[in-house]
């Protein structure tokens, strides 16, 4: 598919979740660029990620520290080689899921290749320990809206949060197993469809609060400039531009909810319709866009079709 000469572009970039034995393996040897990032991923986290992606195993692709960094990597490689094919100055705006953001500033130039891996390695590295410390697991819900579901958290007292907010038929919640298995009795009584994920944590809840001022020292050491492009950041659903606001709300992002909804709202709503581009090993983010009014197929593009 060719991308309209006039039509400007936006880019999401996804977050870990499914992953499989084989992805990224048609990517990192393309060129002396896309070797340089594998390379930076593999050194900076100490892992084989070429290696881990080909051939897994499984048990250990799935863990946080694993995963954060081999999707890193998978972005950050698809976004070059999409670079190529598009003129920056069409590009309106970018966001990522979760762990996407970090990909997201790096395409905005807002941090380099070794300092996004830094910065990937060390909070993969606090989540996994914070879930050790804290257990915790995550729900799926399936029909159902940010406001309602915060509803009936406040009235059952229930400790859970919502982790994603991530369309107006979807969100993620998270906290206790014990918390999220009294919870899950009444989003079932009330109809609606939940389904355990595959996580070895409660990201995005009060079961990393620990983890925030760490967050804080640590980023205090890198340097994040301006970034070129509007950068939509999970916390506020909303761009951000000062290096130090940044830096907060990536602490903040351990604890708080990913505002996804409001991040599509602010994009779909752009009085230049940008095309949305999903940077992903595979496409879903442009699949959850199906719950926005106004949304049609043509409005979104997978990075690899084009």
């Amino acid at each position: 598919m060719e991308i309209k000469q006039s039509q400007p572009v936006a880019f999401m970039f996804a977050g870990q979740g499914n992953p499989v034995i084989g992805m990224g393996s048609d990517l990192w040897d393309i060129n002396d660029v896309t070797r340089q990032i594998w390379d930076c991923a593999s050194d900076i986290s100490q892992t084989d990620i070429r290696r881990l992606c080909l051939k897994g195993p499984m048990n250990k692709l799935v863990q946080t520290t694993c995963q954060q960094v081999a999707v890193t990597a998978i972005n950050a490689t698809l976004f070059t080689l999409c670079r190529e094919k598009i003129e920056t100055s069409k590009v309106v705006g970018l966001c990522g899921h979760s762990v996407g953001e970090y990909a997201a500033l790096y395409a905005a130039n807002s941090v380099t290749l070794e300092d996004l891996f830094k910065m990937i390695h060390f909070r993969s590295t606090l989540m996994n320990d914070l879930s050790k410390v804290n257990k915790g697991a995550m729900y799926a819900v399936k029909g159902i809206d940010y406001q309602t579901i915060i509803d009936l958290i406040a009235r059952s007292d229930a400790e859970v949060d919502v982790s994603c907010d991530n369309s107006h038929r979807q969100q993620v919640i998270g906290g206790t197993s014990a918390s999220l298995t009294e919870f899950s009795r009444t989003l079932t009584a009330g109809g609606y469809e939940t389904a355990k994920l595959g996580v070895s944590g409660a990201w995005h809840t009060r079961l990393m609060a620990a983890g925030v001022q760490q967050m804080r020292d640590f980023l205090a050491t890198v340097e994040i400039k301006r970034p070129q492009y509007d950068v939509l950041m999970n916390v506020t659903g909303r761009p951000e531009a000062d290096p130090a606001m940044i830096k907060e709300n990536l602490s903040l992002h351990l604890t708080h909810t990913v505002k996804w909804t409001e991040s599509m709202e602010h994009l779909l709503n752009n009085p230049m319709a940008p095309l949305l581009i999903e940077v992903s090993n595979k496409a879903y983010l442009g699949h959850m866009l199906n719950d926005f009014d106004g949304f049609a197929p043509e409005m979104t593009l997978h990075c690899r079709k084009f």
